[in-house]
């Protein structure tokens, strides 16, 4: 059986850090679902962007993960397949569509690690700054696949920072939005900068060490880099 898009980078997310023991491709919820978890959720939804949501509840000490993603963003990714072509075309898509994933990946893993504190700001920045890092380096992995090199040059580097990092907008109306979105932003392209100049073994074994560190953890860790 030919595996899916999704499941391929789940899985590549989990041989990095560790299994969530969740098949992602179940918690995929269409628009209908999507507005219905978003009114659950509160007013607040309405400031995020409406090409990817993940969502998270624990009901009786269990936990359910929705990931819902915008049809423009998945007619974008089966016109221009990310794993055939890394265009202007679907670089944004592809972002959205990476980002969503790893939240869920990573929501899983602090699930099973009996911290997850759904509703902290400290959880959702921790998130966010999460997704930023793991983005780029997948991001950078499928460049460097349809480049054929191991190592991309600085052109493509750039090209992908940016799109990654600079071409964010932070015009929300509550101002602690602004605040979690551009600090991943700020610290995930420090972090990604210094994870460029390690060799392959030495950048996995510094993000599976990253990876367990509460978000005060690991903004005190980005701003001691060097």
């Amino acid at each position: 059986m030919r595996m899916t898009f999704l499941r391929r980078i789940q899985l590549l997310l989990e041989q990095t850090y560790s299994s969530t023991g969740v098949n992602l491709e179940e918690c995929l919820v269409n628009r209908q679902r999507c507005a219905e978890l978003s009114a659950m959720a509160g007013p607040l939804t309405l400031e995020l962007s409406p090409e990817g949501r993940t969502f998270l509840r624990i009901v009786n000490g269990r936990l359910h993960l929705a990931i819902y993603y915008h049809p423009s963003v998945i007619a974008a990714l089966e016109a221009h397949p990310p794993l055939s072509e890394l265009s202007d075309q679907n670089i944004h898509p592809l972002i959205v569509f990476l980002e969503e994933l790893n939240h869920a990946v990573h929501a899983g893993l602090l699930f099973l690690e009996n911290r997850l504190q759904i509703g902290s700001e400290s959880l959702l920045c921790d998130l966010e700054l999460q997704a930023k890092v793991d983005t780029y380096l997948a991001l950078k992995l499928i460049a460097g696949a349809l480049q054929k090199r191991r190592r991309l040059n600085l052109w493509h580097r750039r090209w992908l920072r940016r799109r990654l990092f600079e071409d964010e907008s932070f015009a929300y109306h509550h101002g602690f939005l602004s605040q979690r979105y551009r600090d991943a932003n700020r610290l995930g392209l420090r972090l990604v900068r210094h994870l460029d100049a390690l060799a392959p073994a030495q950048r996995v074994a510094f993000i599976r060490r990253f990876r367990p560190l509460t978000f005060s953890q690991k903004r005190s860790c980005i701003r001691n880099l060097r």
